[in-house]
């Protein structure tokens, strides 16, 4: 949404094209004043006098900085989604495996991207949770652009034999960004199965030591800004041991 060009503009207000508290994806009623950065943003005045004929044509999705895009969600503190996620292990004696996915879809009718996340092992079905990256008013005619980019980095085992597998994304989405759309998920997948021998296979990482997993999500605008938010890293740590308990084919 755009501010109106002329006429009543105030800083609260219910009406969407005349309130910049509603432009900035506030309540209609919360404590603003013209002196915050994130108002000197959008009227396009860093510094000195500003007055509310400054917003007259002004747009929350045209201004600088990250004020258009929600921060990435939290479960508490810096806790980040996706969580709970990327914990998992099995021991099976015929099939072990565990499953990390996230995957990603825009969803423009309540100004959202959609994270689905969920890790189990082959004996549960997979059942998604989600958590939302907000957005402030996009307006479709400027062809704005979602991407999403994942990165990992943690270390795998295969077990003594080398028997244990682990199935990645394709190594052309690691560090890539990758368009996101309306219709289908964009996703990563991360899967260890152990089905052979006596095995364990793991992918192991620590936390808080730029190890696992981290998901950057950005916007480009059609004027050509550019606007991005970041999980921060996700420890990954998945485990498939296979032959060392009674399983569907018996001990072995």
């Amino acid at each position: 949404m755009t501010l109106a060009s002329s006429g009543i503009i105030s800083i609260g207000g219910s009406t969407s094209n005349r309130s910049i508290n509603l432009e900035l994806g506030r309540s209609a009623t919360a404590t603003s004043n013209l002196n915050e950065t994130s108002l000197r943003d959008l009227a396009d005045v860093s510094s000195g006098s500003i007055s509310l004929d400054d917003f007259y044509g002004k747009s929350a999705w045209e201004a600088t900085g990250n004020e258009a895009i929600g921060t990435w969600p939290v479960v508490f503190g810096s806790l980040t989604h996706p969580s709970p996620w990327g914990s998992k292990s099995q021991t099976n004696a015929t099939l072990a495996e565990v499953t990390a996915i996230v995957q990603f879809k825009v969803d423009e009718t309540n100004n959202r991207i959609i994270m689905q996340y969920d890790t189990e092992d082959n004996q549960s079905p997979i059942s998604f949770a989600e958590a939302y990256i907000t957005y402030t008013d996009l307006d479709i005619s400027q062809s704005s652009t979602w991407e999403v980019l994942a990165d990992w980095n943690y270390t795998w085992t295969p077990g003594p034999g080398d028997e244990a597998s682990i199935t990645e994304p394709s190594s052309s989405f690691d560090n890539v960004y990758r368009t996101l759309n309306t219709s289908n998920y964009i996703g990563y997948t991360w899967k260890v199965t152990a089905n052979s021998g006596t095995e364990t296979g793991e992918i192991e990482s620590t936390f808080g030591q730029n190890e696992g997993v981290i998901f950057y999500l950005r916007n480009t605008d059609g004027g050509g800004t550019v606007r991005t938010v970041n999980s921060g890293w996700k420890a990954i740590n998945l485990s498939a041991t296979r032959g060392t308990t009674q399983g569907p084919g018996g001990p072995q």
